[in-house]
């Protein structure tokens, strides 16, 4: 007979089936509020439209538009409700009393996150199945049941889900303060954009030629923005126009698909390490830190300095703007204001983080020494910004490895305009010493605005001008400058090195007159319009404001024919490539005539995934030219006259 004791193994669980029913009843009203949200949104609304007198939808119309609301009312959802079932999970990390009470039981951190976690994310994604399959028995007992449509509602409602919920989570795992945790999760959501914009606004302020471009680059790590931007939305493969009695537009046909699905997928993916992340921080937090704004203490550093840039940057530029800033831009700025500025707002928000760090106003002592770094730190910053140490100001790329460049150049009383793009060697050639020739500018072009003089705006002196460039290299990448204003002045149109001198030559180049002579609007304006396929024109119109000694007396305009409207296109071309456009920055002449032409062109452009124009079904697009014309366009006056208009400018 055998005297062993049998030993029962005990086994590791991952999954708490108590806990998880627990959490399922005791947070319920959440989960009803938002499965009456989807129920309204979804069945409900299904029925209102099939009850509707004025005939039933088509069974396409009815899966385009049901898909629509979950592809959009998906992430937008998730985004509200992902942080509120984080709160409700894990709502224990908040309070003291429970957590030390479950962190007392014999269940593992791991048991208890992953038991949590899963009940949050059944909460919405069972409502969510349940109500898409509701809703396709709606669409079935009318014939429009789709499997496809039914599983492409189900992933652009759990793939925001599953990523939102996880960052609410993780957001959750790194406070002690219920309040704070919605507050993470919006500001995380939106901060890469947030401080890419307001570092942006602080180069614009310190460095001459900043390019105003606000686009953001960085909206993928701000998923709601890069959600909102990329449009996640449902469309189809083709679409036609139609026109009958009552009504005419675009109706979307062939295959119904959703875009941005792949960018759903991403965040997913991205949803799931966020989890694998928040269970192993969770593992190391202690009990004890319940209550304090960050529970982790090696984020604790990281969430007061990133306090203190972002307040220097946001609250510092903002007070600088206020009191030093209003009348100052492209590199024309008091850097002893905007120093005090942000050092002062930095402080503020350092010492305000502290405060919420070690729940006491009584910081100074301790915090002083953090308090001088930051300083310093700003100090730097602005001064270092100053001196251009990345040498953003003086940077022209290298001729060799320039494809094309843009130029927009208009002088302040509309007297010239000159936006151009060009690949041709010389007039690249051209635009980068008149760049060169701002760039060594800048010290008498800042001197004279903080001297506020102003511009004689007759011409007889000096004119204001904008100068916006852009350079496409053949790596792909892009250069862009932008400087206003730049002053130009009538003594130096022959003085070599200057940017009055620089721009006329620009001005005068053979090419560029050739695209100003046409100034052109709509997609590929910026193009050379010898290049454009298949040119024809359909018609025209002039018109002319005429003056007798001042004063107004009338107004000619007429409509031009297709070929009256080719002839003066025409004739346009050879007063440009005869130089007949040539002339300075301050010539005056009439601006009362206008010429519009109209034409079409075969698009035969590759837009490499970027939205291509409206086009006609036999793939010929719109394009506009209006004609400026000046007193040494002869070839364009003898045209006029030839149609028996009256020229005299």
């Amino acid at each position: 007979m055998s005297w062993e004791v049998p030993i029962m193994r005990s086994r590791k669980s991952f999954f708490n089936p108590v806990v998880f029913a627990n959490d399922c009843k005791r947070y319920w009203p959440l989960t009803a509020g938002y499965t009456l949200f989807w129920f309204l949104l979804l069945p409900l609304s299904r029925l209102t439209e099939y009850g509707y007198d004025y005939g039933q939808p088509s069974d396409w119309n009815m899966q385009y538009e049901t898909l629509g609301i979950t592809a959009v009312g998906g992430y937008v959802s998730a985004f509200c409700t992902g942080i509120l079932f984080a709160m409700a999970m894990f709502s224990y990390l908040t309070n003291a009393r429970a957590t030390n009470g479950l962190h007392a039981l014999p269940e593992r951190r791991e048991t208890l996150f992953v038991t949590h976690y899963l009940a949050g994310l059944c909460c919405q994604i069972v409502p969510q199945t349940v109500l898409v399959l509701l809703t396709m028995v709606i669409l079935g007992s009318h014939g429009a049941f789709d499997v496809r449509i039914t599983g492409l509602m189900l992933l652009t409602m759990i793939l925001p889900t599953l990523f939102f919920y996880s960052f609410g989570v993780l957001c959750m795992i790194f406070t002690g303060q219920i309040l704070a945790a919605p507050v993470f999760y919006g500001v995380l959501n939106v901060l890469v954009v947030g401080v890419e914009m307001l570092v942006r606004t602080l180069a614009g302020n310190f460095l001459y030629g900043w390019s105003s471009d606000m686009t953001p680059m960085l909206t993928a790590f701000s998923p709601i923005i890069k959600l909102v931007d990329e449009g996640v939305r449902a469309t189809s493969t083709s679409s036609e126009y139609y026109s009958d009695a009552l009504r005419s537009g675009e109706r979307m046909t062939g295959k119904i698909i959703v875009q941005g699905l792949d960018l759903l997928w991403i965040y997913a993916a991205v949803g799931l390490v966020f989890a694998v992340l928040a269970l192993l921080v969770y593992r190391r937090r202690h009990s004890e830190a319940t209550g304090s704004t960050v529970a982790i203490y090696w984020a604790r550093p990281v969430f007061k300095y990133g306090v203190t840039f972002c307040a220097a940057l946001a609250i510092g530029q903002l007070v600088y703007y206020l009191f030093f800033g209003q009348y100052r831009s492209n590199g024309d700025y008091s850097l002893p204001g905007m120093i005090v500025c942000m050092a002062l707002a930095g402080l503020i928000g350092y010492f305000a983080a502290e405060m919420l760090l070690k729940k006491s106003f009584r910081v100074w002592k301790s915090g002083w020494k953090g308090a001088a770094a930051v300083t310093a730190a700003l100090v730097l910053l602005g001064v270092g910004t100053t001196f251009d140490l990345t040498g953003y100001e003086g940077y022209i790329p290298n001729l060799d490895s320039i494809e094309s460049v843009s130029v927009d150049a208009t002088v302040y009383s509309g007297k010239r305009a000159c936006f151009v793009t060009s690949s041709a060697p010389d007039t690249i050639r051209l635009a980068a010493a008149a760049h060169r020739a701002i760039i060594d500018d800048k010290a008498r072009e800042q001197g004279r605005a903080s001297r506020g003089m102003p511009l004689s705006w007759d011409g007889e002196e000096t004119q204001g001008s904008y100068f916006n460039i852009t350079y496409k290299l053949k790596n792909g990448s892009i250069v862009r400058r932008h400087y206003n204003p730049v002053t130009l002045y009538l003594d130096e149109q022959s003085v070599p090195g200057t940017p009055t001198a620089a721009l006329t030559a620009l001005y005068n180049d053979p090419d560029v007159m050739v695209m100003r002579a046409l100034g052109r609007w709509g997609y590929n304006a910026e193009r050379d319009p010898r290049t454009l396929t298949d040119l024809r024109f359909t018609g025209g119109y002039y018109d002319r404001s005429k003056w007798v000694n001042d004063r107004y007396v009338g107004e000619i305009e007429r409509d031009l024919s297709p070929a009256e409207a080719e002839l003066l296109y025409e004739a346009a071309l050879r007063d440009a490539a005869a130089g007949h456009l040539a002339g300075t920055l301050f010539d005056g002449y009439s601006q009362e005539t206008s010429i519009q032409l109209y034409a079409t062109y075969l698009d035969t452009w590759d837009y490499r995934g970027s939205t291509a124009p409206a086009q006609e079904e036999d793939g010929r697009a719109y394009i506009e030219f209006e004609l400026t014309v000046t007193p040494r366009m002869t070839e364009t006056l003898a045209v006029l006259r030839a149609m028996g208009i009256d020229v005299e400018l």
